[in-house]
């Protein structure tokens, strides 16, 4: 009788402090200010891309026992020899443009004809494989373009300067968007005219790609820990020294669940290790032991 009572009185024991215990740790958890690093971070916003390569190019067609000349990515003046005939003859190149011997059948696509908008005409176009469409091709023009799908779940700029990373190419080139659909079956397409030379590009045809339409540099901060005055700008209570100060900050940048703050340079700016208090009943001036 008196061991089961001391048994019952051990367990009741128990369970008040397994409560006080759990009580304690969610009161800590709800109600104890939270300590941020801040750290920086550059931001780079961007979509995946899959198209095709368009330029001001013609096919060349030789007669049977013809040699070229030229070397690949040779540029040519009009009026250069560009191949031997069978009877010896030179045959001179009537534009003046850059000789490629490889050919794909997509020579004859012109970027000023097509619908821009047509998403059903470029995915036909992707799945389409032509017969090859000559003995070599001659790009006369300097600016090319890039006609490629992305998912309409991806929030695009319409227009305006970007650059773009092309699969294999390891660095990004600058570009411009021309246009942007309308989305499609969960697609858009867009259209983007570039001017990088080099024949890694002129080589290019069907690829993949990263458009980079965004970048940002900053300082991150939690959604939460963002305050705004009664002016309407944004601050952030920093520990110092045990003591909460107002660091006032600029935001640059607003994702989800966070914003980037400018770099700032005055002694009461913030900078990378501060560290930011989120929680309720803060003030400046109060002292909190971290």
């Amino acid at each position: 009788m008196e061991s089961s009572r001391f048994f019952s009185l051990v367990a009741g024991t128990l369970f008040l402090a397994v409560c006080a215990y759990g009580g304690a740790a969610l009161y800590r958890q709800v109600e104890r200010p939270e300590i941020v690093t801040v750290q920086r971070s550059h931001l780079r916003e961007s979509a995946e891309l899959e198209g095709i390569v368009l330029r001001e190019e013609q096919s060349l067609c030789f007669d049977r026992g013809t040699r070229p000349l030229a070397q690949d990515g040779e540029r040519l003046a009009a009026g250069q020899a560009l191949a031997l005939d069978a009877a010896g003859q030179e045959l001179f190149s009537r534009q003046a443009g850059i000789y490629f011997s490889r050919t794909d059948g997509f020579e004859g696509l012109d970027a000023g004809n097509l619908d821009a908008d047509d998403v059903p005409a470029l995915e036909a176009l992707l799945a389409e494989r032509p017969e090859k469409g000559g003995d070599g091709r001659l790009v006369t023009g300097c600016a090319w373009y890039y006609w490629a799908l992305c998912s309409d779940k991806q929030a695009l700029p319409d227009s305006g300067a970007c650059r773009i990373e092309f699969a294999g190419m390891g660095e990004s080139v600058p570009a411009q968007i021309i246009s942007l659909s309308p989305p499609e079956n969960g697609r858009q397409a867009v259209l983007l005219r570039l001017n990088q030379g080099g024949s890694e590009y002129l080589t290019l045809r069907k690829t993949g790609a990263k458009l980079l339409f965004s970048e940002h540099s900053g300082l991150v901060l939690p959604e939460e820990a963002i305050q705004q005055a009664a002016d309407g700008s944004k601050f952030v209570y920093t520990l110092s020294a045990g003591t909460i100060e107002v660091r006032a900050v600029e935001i640059t940048y607003t994702g989800e669940g966070f914003s980037l703050a400018a770099f700032g340079t005055g002694p009461a700016a913030l900078r990378e290790g501060d560290r930011v208090v989120i929680g309720k009943e803060i003030q400046e001036g109060k002292v909190m032991i971290a």
